[in-house]
């Protein structure tokens, strides 16, 4: 993705950046703007975004006159860590439901937020609990609840760092892309890409921290490019997880090579997955 999407609900995008790259002001503008044309309240979280409302143009106008109707809120992390919580999926999802629903009460017709929280993520010990709440943020705008975000990371973090951000994010702005993607899609889980030995080991924290129904789980292969047998065995592990917990999970849209080689590790025998069709 290099172009800043137009104006429509439920996106949740990465958005890495060049801190030396001033086309990152205007893309912050642009989607911000995109949230004016559909009447949403604004949300920018972070210095650094911040910082991009200081001119006026693309879209958006005067800052200050935004803040005084209403229209755009600003929060700095430290203001955000007061109001919001520690970085805890759950604590996070309370703060942005009642910031969407607010919104909505006020007579917009839903958030656009832009936030940019980097040292959640260049910090070990924070990082995978913001990979956690960042997959619940797209739970949380894929079923519809008005919320729509972009989520800006600077390109100086290390690979791993963005490789982890970007995965859970189904829009992602990059140089270098994450070899697969996990995000919610309507009533579904979807996983694109290709997994390998390399890096299932991300792909199982993802489905760990995924939230399921009291239906149980549907897990979307119909984009995945490849799939090894250590992603294989994720996966069975996961089902496991949901069967000791009385969650089916099925399994759509996998490959005929996927299934075979399902069958021939055994893996039927110890994690019993529903293979459907895709579109089923």
């Amino acid at each position: 993705m290099t172009q800043v999407p137009a104006a429509s609900t439920s996106d949740h995008i990465c958005w890495v950046y060049d801190e030396d790259d001033a086309s990152f002001d205007r893309t912050v503008r642009r989607f911000l703007a995109g949230g004016l044309e559909r009447d949403e309240r604004l949300l920018v979280v972070g210095e650094r975004v911040i910082a991009s409302l200081g001119s006026a143009g693309d879209g958006i106008g005067d800052a200050a006159a935004l803040i005084a109707a209403g229209a755009l809120r600003t929060l700095t992390m430290a203001e955000a860590y007061e109001e919001a919580g520690e970085v805890v999926s759950g604590t996070q999802r309370t703060f942005y439901d009642a910031a969407t629903r607010t919104a909505l009460a006020d007579g917009y017709s839903g958030l656009r937020v832009v936030t940019e929280v980097s040292p959640l993520a260049e910090d070990a010990g924070t990082r995978a609990t913001l990979v956690e709440w960042e997959h619940l943020a797209d739970e949380y705008a894929a079923e519809g609840s008005g919320f729509t975000a972009m989520c800006a990371y600077p390109s100086r973090l290390s690979a791993q760092a963005l490789a982890d951000v970007a995965t859970v994010h189904p829009l992602v702005h990059a140089d270098a892309v994450p070899p697969f993607q996990v995000f919610f899609d309507d009533d579904r889980l979807a996983l694109t890409g290709s997994v390998d030995t390399f890096s299932a080991e991300r792909l199982a924290r993802v489905l760990a921290s995924s939230p399921v129904g009291d239906d149980g789980a549907v897990l979307d292969l119909g984009q995945v490019e490849f799939v090894d047998i250590a992603a294989s065995r994720v996966i069975a592990r996961w089902a496991q997880d949901l069967e000791a917990r009385s969650l089916p999970l099925e399994v759509r849209g996998a490959s005929p090579l996927l299934q075979r080689m399902w069958q021939v590790l055994g893996l039927t025998q110890i994690a019993p997955v529903a293979f459907t069709r895709a579109g089923a």
